[in-house]
């Protein structure tokens, strides 16, 4: 009876607590959405791409504006390597939807950040913590 009532409740709760994975591949070469914001425009950015840990042995991400432009590409990535797409147009302040899509393997970058390029400032971001 009691294993009865505990498979009627994982059932009820089945599908609510079964959701899907957000790193899940939809696609040829697991396109993902990355947005970039612009704080001015002499401003210079790149974004920060990591590998995932597991499932690739090499991948390599491209990115590209929302329209297709390609902006750059990551060098062949290893498993939990780290790469910085530096891009060379410039972009009005605001936000700009890119996308961040993986060749040589289906599979999503596992972190992105965005990184400003030649600030003249200090620099407390993931640069100065390594």
């Amino acid at each position: 009876m009691k294993t009865a009532v505990l498979l009627a409740v994982w059932l009820a709760l089945g599908p609510t607590s079964l959701s899907a994975d957000p790193l899940a591949c939809l696609g040829p070469g697991c396109p993902a959405g990355f947005n970039l914001i612009s704080v001015s425009d002499p401003g210079r950015y790149g974004v920060l791409i990591a590998a995932p840990d597991t499932g690739c042995r090499r991948v390599r991400f491209r990115v590209q504006m929302a329209d297709g432009d390609l902006l750059g590409l990551t060098p062949p990535l290893e498993p939990g390597e780290l790469a910085v797409v530096r891009f060379t147009r410039q972009f009005a302040p605001g936000d700009h939807a890119l996308t961040i899509a993986a060749d040589g393997c289906d599979t999503r970058p596992a972190a992105t950040r965005r990184v400003t390029l030649t600030k003249t400032g200090p620099d407390h971001g993931w640069r100065a913590a390594g």
